[in-house]
């Protein structure tokens, strides 16, 4: 074997290092970042619950401003057919009142 393979092999760490970093010794020197790690799971998990739900409330808005603007586009196009001089005739006759055949008089005042 190369000087090179022997130095490789010597960074490889043993079985009893591997185990007692993970054993109990391991973990309860460890407590900290564990306890740092589980915070910024629950950290991420609240805001991604909340950008979800902040989602949602905005398309449900741009859903309720379409429902609008299609309600808004309707009234409009009724108000528009009901301020027609045939549909005001039709509305005014139900009253009883007819189109006068006299032109407007106009009137004028001398200073």
């Amino acid at each position: 074997m190369s000087f090179e393979k022997l130095s490789l092999l010597k960074n490889i760490p043993n079985w009893k290092t591997i185990l007692h970093w993970a054993g109990n010794k391991g973990i309860v020197h460890n407590i900290p970042f564990i306890l740092y790690c589980s915070g910024l799971s629950l950290v991420y998990i609240t805001m991604n619950h909340y950008a979800e739900n902040t989602i949602r409330r905005i398309n449900e808005t741009a859903r309720e401003l379409k429902e609008d603007r299609w309600r808004y586009i309707d009234e409009k196009s009724q108000f528009m057919f009901l301020t027609k001089e045939s549909q005001l005739e039709i509305g005014a006759s139900a009253l009883g009142l007819e189109k006068t055949k006299v032109p407007p008089y106009k009137i004028q005042i001398r200073p």
